[in-house]
């Protein structure tokens, strides 16, 4: 299980941000909260109603009109309270799913490595709840803390016209019960957010459970992953049942103080003063009237503070997971990027890799590649081969912007450009394909930004040698095409990313192994079909097969993180040396 303890570096900025986003829409959130004061405040007032009520009873005027003070006090709070109800839902719930659109989007402003060190399933379970998170912090204190805060003061008034005794008495009991209770929602705390922790990662694991369902079929795991979903809800169970005990304690010691401490003082403290005559009847209705009320109000409070602190540990533990060191929503509006929304690049020339050096984050005293320098021409094709562990997917990845530069640049005309630029110029074909579970028209149209037509997709398919299949499915274009794609077979999903790269309108052309799936037959018809994709584009093509490579113009080849060979397939093959031993090997079948 991961650390949940925030390191000492970080700054804890999770409330900043929800600020921020409060302070951006602040008149929405201020306008409810004085229609939440106004109604709180006012609905305070019946039990000196109600007291003036009790004494008026043998004056039925009198009496009668305090009756209507008391429904006039009703529904005035009633109109106050759903005009702000409404506000609130026209106004201000929106801007919590406004938050979810900003923590979405910024999460995909992180780097490649951030992706592959925290699992998806906790990624996505954290970013889904953040919201409800923020807006269950809220609501604790819209809900529970205005309408106390709101009443005290009404409290504060009826005291001094009627008991003022007792106004020492709750003033006292309001700092000592706090303390206390501020004191008990630390190891409540820190309880939920182990829990919360654990509860996302749960989460992250069945996510990652029925995502793999191919792997439990294939090797008929369903019994191991409910023993491991059972296993871990165990210990989730196990730490819910600790923190439910800080709970409990919180709430048995909230109830000790006031039906026991606060009860007792006033009730008996009030009898004795109006015994002595030192009250009237009047303010010792009042005192058992606001006493009532005020516990009404103490128990919200006593709810909301339990909330709150369990809704505020929810909600810190997801926020600096997903966004340590940084106020997203102040990030957002001030940054000037807009994922892909960057002006277009193209290629006129050339594009140049320079003394590129490369180590991954995790390991940078190990160098993957080593002063790597290409160029590749406006039109021209290059192959880039060498065995596994060469180097070739990294170089791939670093094109692909997946990380940055550290060491060396990529220049495109001879400018030097940003990796994360390099994605409006070219079109790409992955070894690998996985596909949205969406239709096939989607997973084609995907790689556009702009909306494309069905014809359009049907055209790419057929560059692909994919449109017969997809036509006679019965569904066709609008098929669905499963988790990742696993309703097609591995050569189907790559035609599919091959008619991608139709489709998308660039100068360069990366292709990653993208033939290595496909059948002899298919492969020679995709091969022809690349030719036609090739013409008025540059091309970088790593290649398994080296009979892919026949039509390039330029062989590079990679060896321990460095180009040790470049040239043309002939050239290469007279030097008799790494290209010579590949080529040698695939003939015999031994690469």
């Amino acid at each position: 299980m991961e650390k949940i303890q925030q390191d000492k570096s970080q700054k804890d900025k999770s409330f900043h941000a929800l600020g921020s986003l409060i302070w951006r829409y602040k008149v929405r959130y201020l306008s409810v909260d004085i229609l939440r004061v106004i109604s709180s405040a006012s609905i305070s007032f019946l039990p000196l109603f109600v007291a003036r009520l009790a004494v008026s009873i043998n004056n039925p005027d009198r009496a009668f009109r305090y009756l209507i003070a008391i429904f006039a006090v009703n529904v005035f709070h009633w109109a106050t309270w759903h005009i702000a109800d409404y506000i609130f839902v026209r106004s201000v719930a929106p801007t919590f799913y406004e938050f979810k659109k900003i923590s979405f989007q910024m999460f995909w402003s992180n780097n490649y490595s951030e992706f592959i060190e925290k699992p998806s399933g906790k990624v996505g379970h954290y970013i889904n709840q953040l919201r409800s998170y923020a807006r269950d912090i809220h609501d604790s204190y819209h809900y529970g803390f205005i309408p106390i805060v709101s009443a005290l003061p009404v409290y504060i008034y009826l005291f001094y016209t009627t008991a003022w005794q007792n106004s020492v008495i709750y003033g006292l009991f309001i700092i000592l019960s706090l303390s206390i209770l501020v004191v008990m929602t630390k190891p409540m705390r820190k309880y939920q957010r182990r829990v919360t922790d654990e509860e996302s990662s749960n989460a992250g694991r069945v996510f990652d459970s029925y995502a793999n369902f191919v792997n439990v079929f294939s090797f008929r795991s369903q019994r191991k992953e409910i023993t491991r979903n059972n296993n871990q809800v165990t210990t989730l169970n196990k730490k819910d049942i600790q923190a439910g005990y800080r709970i409990m304690n919180y709430w048995t010691g909230a109830s000790t103080l006031i039906r026991i401490g606060l009860w007792g003082i006033i009730l008996f403290y009030s009898w004795n003063l109006y015994d002595k005559g030192t009250i009237s009847f009047e303010a010792f209705i009042v005192s058992v009237t606001v006493l009532l009320d005020f516990t009404n109000q103490y128990w919200n409070l006593v709810h909301h503070i339990g909330l709150w602190n369990q809704n505020a540990s929810r909600f810190r533990e997801a926020y600096n997971y997903l966004f340590p060191n940084i106020n997203v929503v102040k990030d957002f509006h001030a940054s000037k990027k807009i994922l892909g929304n960057s002006s277009p690049l193209k290629l006129a020339n050339s594009l140049e890799i320079k003394n590129l050096e490369f180590s991954y984050p995790d390991a940078p005293d190990q160098v993957i590649l080593k002063n790597i320098n290409i160029t590749v021409a406006k039109n021209e094709k290059i192959g880039i081969v060498g065995k596994s562990g060469s180097g070739k997917s990294t170089l791939i990845k670093i094109l692909l912007g997946f990380y940055p530069l550290t060491h060396g640049a990529v220049l495109v005309d001879s400018i030097p450009v940003d990796t994360d630029d390099l994605a409006q110029l070219y079109a790409y074909v992955p070894q690998d394909t996985t596909l949205f579970q969406e239709t096939i028209f989607y997973n084609i149209a995907y790689a556009c930004e702009r909306e494309v037509s069905k014809n359009e997709v049907q055209n790419a398919a057929e560059k692909a040698h994919i449109s017969e299949f997809i036509e006679s499915l019965p569904n066709g274009y609008e098929t669905f095409v499963g988790e990742r794609g696993v309703k097609l077979s591995l050569g189907q999903r790559q035609r599919i990313a091959i008619a991608r790269a139709f489709l998308r309108e660039s100068d360069l052309l990366i292709l990653d192994e993208a033939t290595s799936s496909l059948d002899s037959r298919t492969e020679s018809y995709v091969q022809q079909s690349f030719e036609k994709l090739w013409g008025g584009k540059s091309v970088i093509a790593i290649a398994h097969r080296l009979s892919t490579l026949n039509n390039v113009d330029r062989i590079i080849v990679m060896d321990k993180g460095e180009i040790v060979e470049q040239g043309t397939k002939e050239e290469l093959l007279e030097l008799n040396g790494h290209f010579a031993d590949l080529w040698n090997h695939q003939r015999k079948g031994m690469l």
